[in-house]
């Protein structure tokens, strides 16, 4: 080869480095930011410019988050099924490759590719490294300093802006808070969230005090002595509830029993009844509950013992009281015999009585407790004595010849 020949060679290999760096150098994609953060539920815009060699004509072009296998076509972001509906592309020139998706979600955080065809020999590019993107949620953190409750708001992604931030309590602007924390007194207790300023409609999650605390007895129902028994106490609150604490409601002042989100009493007794509260506590303030009856009933054993004190007691005075009436009626029948006694004609020379007694006779069965126990007859005799054995009382001498039958002595 001569001289000339190999000079050719050389500057064609020359030409052709340099066409194929040139080549490379005018394939590109440029993206402005490369690192994002938007919050959630807003919209952001993703932009980039895009470029390629003279002759050809770009015949596709897409953003996409998902790698593939070597060999594979990536998927239109479009066509993802968490993104329908949320993605528009904007091309305000012939190379602008921009997009913009609303509504953000925390799932939306990822690193989002462009990617165009032409429809040159090899005419693929993905334009790297990517927009970053970062999603976040604003929230509010409260901490205690002395008498005052530091609240401070923030985000994940604060870093990549310089916001402007907006505070509201129960719902209503704070006056010259533009700045990310805020000093709340005791007395100044309530809702409180933040914003950005552009983004008002995007505010973060409310902290508050404890609310709607409760008191509730585990299980529900009667108690009696002996049982066991178990108080929850339950409240709403953000920062959630650091302390619980339960009282016993009483005249001149409330007691304090203990701490803790349940209460539980063992083997209670009749002193344990009452009404109950809890207090639930947080940075930002207490909230009490209403209070719950503990009404504690006597024990099964207890009323059988009492009542078969009582039926005993009732028997014992029912048969003292039958007694007496038997007392009264005897002494009655007895007034009674010795009236009619006096009453009969007095005989000097009587010098017996004789005394017949009649056998007891059963009471019929319609009137089985009215028993006719004896009959008593008095006989006069003017010559002989008889001594009395019953518990009659002996009568006075009576002159009458005839046997008179002078009472008849029933008892009941």
């Amino acid at each position: 080869m001569s001289l000339q020949t190999s000079g050719y060679v050389t500057m064609a290999a020359i030409l052709m480095l340099l066409a194929g760096i040139l080549g490379k150098e005018c394939w590109g994609v440029t993206y402005t930011p490369e690192r994002l953060c938007a919050l959630k539920g807003s919209s952001v815009d993703l932009s980039c410019s895009y470029k390629y060699p003279v002759g050809h004509t770009v015949t596709k072009s897409f953003w996409y988050i998902k790698e593939q296998q070597v060999g594979v076509e990536p998927v239109d972001v479009r066509e993802e099924e968490e993104y329908q509906g949320r993605v528009k592309y904007r091309q305000s020139s012939q190379n602008n490759c921009s997009m913009t998706i609303t509504h953000l979600r925390e799932s939306d955080a990822h690193t989002y590719k462009f990617r165009f065809h032409t429809n040159g020999t090899g005419g693929k590019y993905t334009g790297k490294p990517g927009v970053s993107l970062s999603v976040t949620d604003l929230m509010v953190t409260v901490s205690n300093s002395y008498s005052w409750t530091t609240l401070n708001c923030s985000s994940t992604c604060s870093q990549f802006f310089n916001p402007t931030y907006i505070w509201y309590r129960n719902g209503q602007p704070v006056s010259n808070q533009n700045t990310d924390r805020l000093y709340v007194s005791s007395a100044n207790a309530g809702s409180y969230s933040c914003a950005l300023r552009g983004y008002e409609e995007l505010r973060s999650p409310a902290v508050y005090p404890p609310r709607n605390t409760r008191a509730v007895m585990v299980p529900s129902g009667e108690r009696v002595e002996g049982d066991s028994v178990t108080l929850t106490c339950s409240s709403d609150a953000n920062p959630p509830v650091l302390t619980y604490s339960w009282f016993k409601q009483r005249a001149a002042a409330d007691t304090q029993l203990g701490t803790g989100q349940n209460y539980s009493i063992t083997n209670i007794s009749s002193q344990h009844s009452g009404l109950y509260y809890c207090t639930a506590h947080n940075q930002l303030g207490q909230h009490n509950s209403t209070t719950i009856l503990l009404d504690v009933l006597r024990s099964p054993a207890g009323t059988y013992t009492a009542s078969g004190v009582s039926v005993g007691l009732f028997l014992t005075l029912t048969a003292v009281c039958l007694w007496m009436s038997r007392r009264r009626a005897v002494s009655s029948r007895r007034d009674q015999t010795s009236t009619n006694q006096d009453s009969a004609p007095v005989h000097d020379n009587i010098s017996a009585l004789a005394v017949t007694s009649v056998p007891t006779q059963r009471a019929s069965s319609d009137d089985q407790y009215n028993c006719h126990y004896a009959s008593v007859h008095f006989t006069c005799s003017p010559t002989q004595e008889v001594p009395v054995y019953s518990t009659v009382q002996r009568p006075k001498p009576l002159i009458q010849e005839n046997e008179v039958e002078y009472a008849t002595v029933n008892i009941t």
